[in-house]
């Protein structure tokens, strides 16, 4: 359960990188080859999990930087090819964890350690998020989503609980699942401050293909997912 509660905070993935990456303004032949490098390693990264993290966490700000390029050159069409490749499966395979937790522990979430899963339904605008053994979900989050294609931002909430594969389910009141994430410690507080202020929790979405998703999380922390087959 407490690893469902990392994912659960909206946009969890708060840490900060430290490491800053040069700016460069760059032409569209540059970053569409800047753009795939680092999904290469990206990639090798989902596949594997030897991909070093530093490594990892540079090519996830380096993609940030050349997909920004992309969008300011190509506009919302950038936006279209994300939502394009958004709906299915993804596994979490990589996140840096939240602020306030580096604090607490000292240290940060690199691999994701269990089985999570989040599905996106751009059509139907219906996320879920999920822990699972093997094929049996131990707990699922469900609630509804929007898609922004100009701003590349997805914000969501989490209404409905269901646990044991599906045995025990309950709704959720409005911020549930960012108040259970703060009240255990599990996650950000920040989420319950965006529902107080009648805020949705948010992912802006870095980059995704037939392969990988990237998106840095409402506290500022990156995350990276392999797509997967449907739970």
């Amino acid at each position: 359960m407490k690893y469902v509660l990392l994912m659960t905070a909206a946009a969890g993935f708060q840490l900060a990188p430290t490491r800053m990456r040069a700016v460069h303004v760059l032409r569209a032949a540059d970053y569409a080859e800047a753009i795939e490098s680092d999904r290469v390693t990206l990639r090798r990264a989902a596949e594997t999990k030897n991909e070093e993290s530093d490594a990892v966490v540079d090519a996830l700000l380096g993609l940030e930087q050349s997909c920004k390029e992309r969008s300011r050159a190509e506009g919302a069409s950038a936006g279209a090819a994300i939502a394009d490749k958004l709906t299915g499966a993804w596994r979490l395979v990589f996140t840096t964890g939240t602020i306030s937790r580096q604090k607490r522990t000292g240290a940060r979430v690199n691999y994701f350690p269990v089985k999570a899963v989040q599905t996106f339904d751009l059509p139907a605008s219906k996320i879920t998020n999920g822990i699972f053994f093997g094929d049996w979900a131990a707990v699922r989050f469900f609630g509804p989503m929007e898609f922004n294609e100009e701003s590349r931002k997805l914000t969501f909430d989490f209404t409905r609980i269901e646990l044991f594969g599906g045995a025990l389910g309950f709704d959720l009141g409005k911020g549930g699942a960012a108040e259970i994430g703060a009240k255990t410690g599990l996650g950000s507080e920040n989420n319950v401050k965006l529902a107080e202020q009648g805020k949705k929790p948010f992912f802006n979405w870095i980059d995704c293909d037939d392969q990988i998703a990237t998106a840095r999380g409402g506290g500022g922390g990156l995350a990276l997912w392999t797509r997967t087959d449907q739970p």
